[in-house]
């Protein structure tokens, strides 16, 4: 019998973004975890897979967190542009076809966002959250 392991969503996420965001942005960090040191100077993209159940043997639902923090909280305008666009990105159905997406449906009743939450740092963040149905990797 063949193992089904869920989809590793944050890293496919991850790539996906960084592809699309890289040329309009240039410096801009995509990745699982946020550094210590980050200033707010560049846009930071934090993506969170947390988790959900499993629908069948292969397709499982996923509930994905992304963290923005970009600029000041006194000028958030940027910060909110970038979480709007990767909103944007992330709940367009055409994400399901791409060449190696896991992604097989967007539940767009659990799609929220995005929306500013509190920062102890002089840095904007928003955050938005997505549920997808995915694909889990065969072994």
């Amino acid at each position: 019998m063949t193992a089904v392991l869920p989809p590793d969503l944050e890293t496919w996420l991850c790539a996906y973004l960084r592809g699309k965001l890289k040329p309009s942005y240039g410096k801009i960090l995509v990745h699982i975890r946020e550094p210590d040191d980050y200033d707010g100077s560049y846009p930071l993209v934090v993506v969170r897979d947390d988790g959900g159940s499993q629908s069948n043997r292969v397709l499982f639902d996923r509930s994905i967190g992304i963290t923005v923090r970009y600029g000041s909280r006194s000028a958030p305008g940027p910060c909110r542009d970038l979480a709007a666009r990767i909103y944007g990105l992330l709940t367009d159905p055409a994400i399901c076809s791409l060449d190696g997406s896991p992604i097989a449906g967007i539940d767009e009743d659990g799609c929220n966002g995005p929306y500013f939450v509190a920062e102890d740092a002089n840095i904007a963040r928003c955050y938005l959250t997505l549920e997808f149905s995915a694909i889990g990797e065969f072994q």
